[in-house]
């Protein structure tokens, strides 16, 4: 169990993660290798999207839903790609999530609510480079 004072220091956290249980991932996160945690339902874009945020020397965790993430990954991540509503994200920061987040959108978002949220918006199709500009934005590369 992670005590509240692992949370507060995420090198912690972090180092926890070992190759072993990567599956056979190049690296634990760094600096030079920010943590990406992807949400997405869709089970072949969350897989495409975690390959193409890896060859771009992110190290991404991928889930199909924000409970199968855990609230320290969400805590110790870089960034957050997420395909959930406003309200999610917001229920997100009400937990103490205060990593930057992607937003997958389908359709128009309302950006000033997304900024309040430290949220940035990517929309789908993803056929340009928005999300790749987005989460250098996110990560501060």
């Amino acid at each position: 169990m992670i005590a509240l004072a692992d949370l507060l220091d995420l090198r912690q956290v972090k180092a926890r993660w070992t190759d072993a249980a990567l599956n056979g991932a190049m690296c634990a996160p760094s600096p030079a290798r920010p943590l990406v945690i992807i949400v997405e339902a869709d089970e072949a874009l969350r897989q495409a999207l975690a390959f193409a945020l890896e060859t771009e020397g992110y190290w991404p965790r991928a889930f199909a839903e924000v409970a199968d993430a855990p609230l320290a990954e969400l805590i110790a991540a870089d960034c957050l790609v997420l395909d959930i509503d406003l309200l999610a994200l917001a229920s997100l920061r009400g937990r103490g999530v205060r990593t930057p987040a992607v937003l997958l959108a389908e359709g128009p978002i309302d950006l000033t609510v997304t900024d309040a949220l430290w949220a940035g918006v990517a929309h789908k199709p993803l056929i340009t480079d928005a999300l790749s500009v987005q989460v250098k934005r996110a990560v501060g590369a």
